[in-house]
């Protein structure tokens, strides 16, 4: 009897696997830039908004998708290509998304930065890419909306409420200082990186001085102050997300990972 329950289980369980990545690339399809554009080009009155269908489509299956379900590298994939796509395109949305369905997206980013699969941390970082770029954007532009949707962060004294910005740049630095990061990963890290320290200046500013002040070895000290430093300041680096500063701040990134990895997790 036990063994006939653990297979129903067992079949169950593989049944509502096989149904979530068919939904997932659904979603997925529906998102592709493709049909959107053709949808978009039909137009008139009564067209579907694509961006709506696939939060409401979302929605529903993103609380069927634990954790430990995100383990599954297939299913994994799966859903991490949706999520960066969705950001990519619609990254407006997120600032009206409810309370749960906000956390529980925020909250899948913040595990898959962590993973394993390189192609899972690519698609993370570009989702988060595109949060920050666009809250950048709104933020030169007088608005914020994005702002008022608050994370739970782990900080120096313990856990803080903080912004989506600051979530992630707090988060961004611990992995790419204390972490098993991937240097062959640093320029989605860096395009990620940016637009955060555009918006978390003053953050971005307190945390490099908490971390310095650690440090109990001068040399040390000395060295980190000044890979810090030329991480923002050079190449010309300029308050712009276009193309060519991204290019110098990539540069900057890999110049500060090769300062540091002597000393710190970096490899």
């Amino acid at each position: 009897m036990l063994s006939l329950s653990s297979s129903l289980r067992n079949e169950s369980q593989a049944e509502k696997y096989k149904d979530l990545r068919a939904l997932l690339r659904l979603l997925t399809n529906i998102c592709s830039k493709d049909l959107v554009g053709f949808l978009s080009d039909c137009g008139g009155e009564g067209s579907p908004d694509i961006a709506e269908v696939i939060y409401i489509g979302l929605d529903i299956v993103t609380p069927l998708i634990s954790l430990d379900l995100l383990k599954y590298p297939k299913l994994s994939r799966d859903y991490f290509v949706l999520i960066s796509h969705l950001l990519e395109l619609y990254p407006e949305k997120v600032a009206h998304l409810n309370s749960d369905a906000f956390t529980r997206i925020i909250g899948s980013l913040d595990f898959g930065l962590r993973n394993q699969d390189s192609d899972v941390v690519e698609r993370c970082l570009a989702a988060v890419n595109a949060l920050a770029s666009y809250n950048f954007k709104e933020r030169l532009g007088g608005r914020g909306r994005l702002n008022s949707q608050l994370m739970e962060s782990e900080g120096s004294n313990g856990k803080l409420q903080e912004s989506i910005s600051s979530h992630f740049l707090r988060l961004l630095l611990q992995i790419l200082l204390f972490e098993d990061f991937r240097s062959e990963l640093a320029g989605y890290a860096a395009d990620a990186l940016l637009p955060l320290l555009f918006c978390e200046q003053e953050l971005y500013q307190r945390l490099v001085h908490e971390l310095l002040d650690k440090q109990q070895n001068p040399t040390v000290k000395s060295r980190l102050a000044t890979a810090f430093h030329n991480l923002t300041s050079s190449n010309n680096l300029s308050s712009s997300l276009d193309r060519p500063n991204r290019q110098r701040f990539r540069k900057n990134l890999l110049s500060f990972m090769a300062d540091v990895s002597g000393f710190m997790q970096i490899k």
